[in-house]
């Protein structure tokens, strides 16, 4: 009879979760508890028999709980998209954990490639992964001494935060490519509390504001135009923003900063599953300065966009070198199934620049390439080994 039963909510985990993969996402996300079924996407019955012969002939004992979690994340995973998964209720607290601007970890943001091997865009600055000596475009090949996962980047980023405990150690190696040769590093890190200010600005030479954005955070809008501000105050006459070794983040800091910058315009445009179009717009005012954007390969998504924003608009150019390309947007679903609050992580749309330009799997172009050799030299402590910064601020003299 537990069988039985067990069978039964199996089959309504399955109506759930495909219910929700063909429900289009909306801007806004709700809370879905919906058993409505289509079977144009997924034939149910042709789970039917192969249940039964579990039921009926399997010699050890079942967990159903752990077959209904791993069918679920077999749904997602079959989608070939790495960025797309299904969340238990462990990872739904986790992320609401790491969405603060304090966590416990190594300091380092990862993606995955075209070959799904997990790569590192950058090390948060001052992070414990930074001052161990990872660097921006290192290939994490062992995690603990365990081969990573190709193309399951949620599982390997569980292996690296592990339990989240301060001092805890975890061991990372990579495979970095150093004038043309492969080496395998090593790397013994202790988990530390991680706390990131997103925003720092200073005045520099000739009256250039320097503002540089680690990520895009929920206070990032806010610290940026207060940034703006200070800066126009104590006489600004140009600005350079760094985007640099900046992953991503809050499309609606993005705004936030854009709104800012640009007069009444498109920030960018969003292509959803079904081809339908949205615009983004900025909606306030404008800076009325020369702008430069510092870009490198490890300046990724929400830096894309605002560095094309800025850009398409006429606003800024671009300095030092193509940027990640990730032109997709992922959106957090809670699902209630059956009181358990588990979730969806799933891309709903592409986005493009104000005029059309690609993003994804592309990256953008800088108007002035500048190449950096060693990454880990950049910004306001590097400013003289710094090129790419030392070249903006010599074409805004």
């Amino acid at each position: 009879m537990r069988k039985n039963k067990k069978l039964v909510s199996f089959f309504i985990v399955l109506l759930i979760l495909s219910s929700f993969i063909s429900y289009k996402a909306g801007k806004n996300a709700s809370v879905f508890s919906s058993t409505k079924s289509d079977d144009k996407f997924v034939d149910y019955g042709s789970f039917k028999p192969f249940l039964d012969i579990i039921k009926e002939k399997y010699y050890f004992d079942i967990d159903y709980d752990k077959m209904n979690t791993e069918v679920k994340k077999a749904m997602f995973k079959s989608l070939g998209d790495p960025y797309t998964q299904y969340m238990t209720e462990e990872d739904m607290e986790q992320l609401k954990r790491t969405s603060t601007s304090k966590f416990i970890g190594i300091g380092v943001q990862v993606s995955v490639n075209e070959k799904g091997e997990v790569v590192v865009i950058s090390p948060i600055k001052n992070g414990p992964s930074e001052k161990a000596g990872i660097l921006a475009e290192d290939i994490i090949v062992k995690i603990n001494d365990e081969e990573v996962k190709k193309n399951d980047l949620e599982t390997n980023i569980k292996l690296i935060r592990g339990d989240e405990k301060i001092g805890t150690p975890v061991k990372i190696t990579v495979r970095r490519v150093k004038d043309g040769k492969e080496e395998l590093l090593d790397f013994d890190i202790k988990r530390e509390e991680i706390t990131t200010e997103t925003v720092h600005h200073e005045m520099l030479e000739n009256n250039i504001l320097y503002v540089s954005i680690s990520t895009f955070a929920e206070k990032t809008g806010d610290d940026f135009e207060s940034a703006v501000d200070d800066g126009i105050k104590n006489g600004a006459k140009s600005i350079i923003i760094d985007l640099r070794n900046n992953p991503g983040g809050l499309l609606t800091a993005v705004k936030q900063v854009a709104d800012k910058i640009l007069p009444e315009s498109v920030i960018m445009k969003t292509v959803d599953s079904k081809g339908k179009e949205s615009f983004e717009k900025a909606t306030k005012g404008e800076v009325d300065l020369p702008i430069l954007v510092l870009i490198n390969k490890g300046s990724a998504s929400a830096s894309e966009v605002l560095s094309v924003a800025l850009r398409d608009n006429g606003k800024a150019k671009l300095v030092g070198e193509k940027s990640f390309g990730k032109g997709i947007i992922q959106s957090i679903f809670p699902v209630d199934n059956h009181g358990k609050a588990e979730g969806v992580k799933i891309t709903i749309a592409e986005y493009f620049g104000p005029k059309g330009t690609k993003i994804n799997k592309v990256g953008l172009d800088p108007d002035y390439f500048v190449e950096q050799k060693d990454v880990r030299k950049i910004g306001l402590d590097h400013i003289k080994e710094d090129l790419q910064l030392q070249k903006a601020i010599e074409l805004l003299k």
